[in-house]
Formats: structure tokens, sequence, C-alpha cells
């Protein structure tokens, strides 16, 4: 096995897996927001009639957000953005899945969608 280098530096004892993320469904989450991190979450968002919106993340550290199984972006409490624009082609009326790949720390319970972006 290979060492692996960073920024001129050989880093030891590191072992990597990767994870499929191709199906969604599939994948193990976590149980509530208690789950130790780096952890996968699963939720719905319920919509009258979609429209674009920002979704903003209260609390959450860094990490991905798919709607749909559509990947909408990646997200970093330090910004300088604050929202994920959410185009309305990606929602249906009713229930709307939300993945989120959280790596450092998990937020709220409740996500946001907001009418305008919050850019910093």
């Amino acid at each position: 096995m290979a060492p692996i280098m960073h920024d001129r530096q050989y880093l030891h004892g590191v072992t990597a897996r990767p994870v499929p993320l191709r199906e969604l469904p599939a994948l193990p989450y976590g149980e509530g927001l208690s789950a130790a991190v780096p952890a996968l979450f699963r939720g719905e968002l319920e919509v009258e009639r979609p429209a674009d919106g920002f979704l903003a993340l209260p609390g959450w550290g860094k990490g991905y957000v798919w709607v749909n199984g559509f990947l909408l972006g990646r997200y970093w409490d330090r910004g300088p953005q604050r929202t994920l624009y959410v185009p309305w082609p990606l929602l249906r009326a009713g229930a709307n899945e939300i993945v989120i790949l959280e790596l450092d720390r998990a937020g709220e319970p409740a996500l946001e969608i907001r009418p305008t972006a919050e850019l910093g």
C-alpha cells in the first residue's frame, strides 16, 4: 500500500473507505441528531407548491445536501454563503427527500427554505 502525501509530508496510519453515493436510500443513516459525525441524515420537506428557494442549515457544520436524489451542493458554516439555491424543478408538491452528509456537527432538526439568498 502506497503512503499518502499531503502538502509535501507523508501521512501514516490513514485508512480510507469509499462510500457509494449512487443509491442514497440504501446507505446507513444516523439515528437522530445525536449520531456521531461523520453521518448521513435523512428527512422530508413538505412543499405545497414548488418554487425556487434557498435552503438554510442553522447550526450545521459542513457537508453535502441532496434533494430528491440530486446533489444540491456543499455547505460550510464558515461561509461566506449561508444558503443553498434550490431550483423549483427539483421539488415536487408534497413530500421531498432531503439527505445530508454531515462531516463536522449536526445542527437544528428544522431546516429552513427562505425566499432570498444569504450570501454573507
